[in-house]
């Protein structure tokens, strides 16, 4: 079954190194302009484009300085707090990273369970497609997305012998395994589009072990 994956990812287990993206600056740097080259970052990086917000004001660009912003995924509308750091400050260029929370503005927190469930809070559009996978697979299909972001392919765990049903919205709870700690993570797939027997989906990993 061929699966496109596209991994949206606002990893706490690894900060968004996108320190490719350099840019001109003299002492400062309108807030505007930041966001807009955070947002180029993570599209780069992601394949979505999220609304930056740094505010209005001008930032002093300084090594290692931190810049509180807020990140909004077009998908849902859902706030994210973000974090941009000057990671290189070389005269007048500088290079960035973003880390984005791995939870939005306002969400509870979901307690630990021993098996990922499945979460479809929204019901989708009635002219919306599905698509029914396997639960190995949809996790297969998570893992083989990370491997880039974290450096070698971990292990995911969406549940044994169930299909998952997938459509625009639907959200699914599955588990991360460390491999080089084997401490266990919350992990949120939130399906972003169907179409046919292919699917894109975004994932965000818990900050902290279960």
């Amino acid at each position: 079954m061929p699966i496109r994956k596209l991994a949206a990812l606002p990893l706490a287990l690894v900060a968004l190194g996108l320190s490719a993206c350099t840019a001109e600056a003299g002492l400062t740097v309108p807030g505007e302009d930041l966001a807009d080259l955070a947002a180029d970052a993570l599209e780069e990086q992601t394949g979505a484009r999220p609304d930056i917000d740094c505010g209005d004001d001008s930032i002093i660009v300084s090594q290692d300085k931190e810049v509180d912003c807020t990140a909004t995924s077009t998908e849902t509308g859902a706030e994210y707090d973000t974090v941009v750091t000057f990671t290189s400050v070389d005269g007048r260029e500088y290079e960035i990273s973003v880390e984005v929370a791995s939870e939005p503005n306002g969400a509870e927190s979901e307690a630990p369970t021993s098996a990922p469930a499945e979460d479809d809070a929204s019901e989708p559009a009635a002219d919306a497609a599905e698509l029914q996978i396997a639960a190995e697979d949809l996790a297969s299909a998570v893992a083989d997305a990370l491997v880039e972001q974290l450096g070698s392919r971990p292990e995911i765990d969406c549940g044994k012998d169930i299909t998952r049903t997938l459509h625009a919205g639907a959200i699914h709870y599955c588990e991360l395994i460390d491999a080089s700690t084997g401490e266990e993570y919350n992990i949120t797939i939130t399906i972003t589009g169907v179409e046919g027997s292919q699917f894109n989906f975004s994932a965000e990993v818990s900050d902290t072990p279960n």
